[in-house]
């Protein structure tokens, strides 16, 4: 019998079109086609982003520029700085709270253990940096710093007392120690006990060996108990964190807590500080000296609304000016004026606007 209609047909011919294309083929190549628009897709929103990242920051660049300053990136504009990354610019430093640079100074001159307890933002890593390198300066001083308290063991600080003293000439005598690597004893109890030597050297020699960690609310129990030890032995202790760290150390080390001398609450910024402050950053922007002056730029009633909105936190004051110095710099490259007629006001902070023109 002779056959007819599709009876005769492979499935292979049955599911091909009639371009010859079999409908798995079709459907691989739509979802190919719909993976490939995704991705231009993904590419195209990426790139906008990107392109619009590549728009402020040269504006941003080019309003410094017409500022006076000579930035490579925007880390290098005014009210950028972070006081913890790369150590503090001496002119920027606002001596504000006298009370706290005459007391901790007359601490460290007798020889005190301190803690320094404030919140977040109020100016502690600020005053380290300039602790730092200003007794850093001194003969009769040697600084150690715990640069990641959170992640450092107490073998860690042991060997950071040691290679601070190893830097100003105070080193072990490594016929006392088992193995010694690097000028530093290989087992933690022997770091330990290198501490205690150098530590000995350095008070021989009039020298305070100072030892600088700061977030003591976040440190390991075992930490602070190398803190403690390390103080035992002679080094000089100066320990910075926020309330809840000096609750910590009356809870797990109330020995150590009762030698230290603490000074509490950092006084905010007055709006004379937040102007001095802003004048210092355009003058170190600009790679000119401090004179004293008002800043420029920033108008007294936008230094005052600056000042009500932190309550002169120097943190929180720092990224409001970084804010308004951005807003004015899109007002700028909008308006196309004169930059000696752009001013900063607190009307500048309720502005919409964007970056096209």
């Amino acid at each position: 019998m002779a056959s007819g209609g599709f009876m005769g047909e492979t499935a292979d011919e049955h599911d091909q079109d009639e371009t010859g294309e079999r409908v798995e083929d079709i459907v691989d190549r739509l979802r190919q086609l719909r993976a490939a628009d995704q991705q231009r897709r993904k590419h195209a929103e990426a790139g906008v982003v990107l392109d619009q990242l590549d728009a402020v920051e040269e504006r941003l660049l080019a309003f410094g520029r017409a500022l006076g300053g000579d930035p490579d990136d925007v880390a290098a504009l005014p009210f950028t700085e972070e006081a913890g990354r790369d150590g503090m610019a001496e002119p920027l430093y606002v001596r504000h709270d006298r009370t706290l640079l005459n007391q901790v100074t007359s601490w460290l001159l007798q020889r005190q253990h301190i803690g320094l307890i404030s919140g977040y933002g109020t100016g502690k890593t600020a005053f380290r940096e300039i602790l730092k390198r200003d007794l850093g300066r001194r003969d009769d001083f040697v600084v150690a710093h715990v640069d990641n308290p959170r992640e450092t063991t107490p073998r860690g600080l042991y060997e950071t007392v040691l290679r601070g003293a190893a830097e100003a000439g105070f080193e072990i005598d490594p016929g006392n120690y088992w193995q010694v690597r690097d000028g530093i004893p290989w087992a933690t109890a022997e770091t330990k006990q290198a501490v205690q030597e150098i530590a000995e050297d350095a008070r021989a020699e009039d020298v305070t060996l100072l030892l600088v960690v700061d977030e003591i609310e976040d440190l390991p129990s075992d930490l602070l108990s190398a803190i403690q030890i390390a103080g035992d032995a002679g080094v000089r202790l100066f320990l910075s964190g926020t309330p809840a760290g000096k609750e910590r150390l009356q809870d797990v080390k109330a020995t150590l807590d009762s030698r230290l001398r603490y000074y509490e609450g950092i006084d905010p910024f007055d709006v004379e500080d937040i102007a001095e402050y802003i004048a210092r950053s355009l003058a170190h922007f600009r790679g000119e000296a401090y004179d004293g002056e008002s800043p420029d730029l920033f108008e007294p009633t936008a230094i005052a609304d600056i000042h009500e909105r932190t309550g002169g936190n120097p943190r929180d004051v720092r990224l409001e000016c970084r804010e308004l110095f951005t807003r004015a710099a899109f007002v700028w490259h909008r308006t196309g004026q004169d930059v000696e007629r752009i001013r900063i006001t607190p009307e500048l902070r309720h502005r919409r606007f964007g970056m096209g023109r």
